[in-house]
């Protein structure tokens, strides 16, 4: 697979509930489903090297619609004090050390000049 990055500025259902995922996403997450599966325990590496996971589903007919489910997402979202207009980011930079194949990362506009950073 080519290396994919993806970015999502994120909502207030973002940050209350469940991450959306957006239509984009599906390649790099839908490799993880196995045949006749709507559901994936996902594990990934953050932008500063912490190691998440995160389940994420998808609906069993009709247009998949994935979403990263509440428990993982919202201790990811809390850990990082994530807010309305901040971004997460995903990628396929995998980290062998860790077995993981995609990293997620939480970022934000500290000073409000464009310059996005980690956290």
């Amino acid at each position: 697979m080519a290396h994919l990055e993806l970015e999502k500025y994120l909502t207030e259902t973002d940050i209350e509930g469940r991450l959306a995922v957006p239509s984009e996403w599906l390649e790099i997450l839908l490799p993880s489903f196995g045949k006749g599966s709507f559901e994936v325990q996902l594990e990934a590496k953050d932008g500063v090297g912490f190691y998440w996971q995160f389940c994420c589903a998808i609906r069993k007919e009709g247009y998949p619609k994935p979403v990263l489910q509440s428990a993982g997402w919202l201790k990811f979202v809390n850990a990082k004090d994530l807010q309305v207009g901040d971004k997460v980011v995903l990628d396929t930079k995998a980290d062998d050390f860790r077995g993981t194949k995609i990293r997620i990362r939480a970022q934000k506009d500290l000073n409000r000049n464009g310059h996005w950073v980690d956290v």
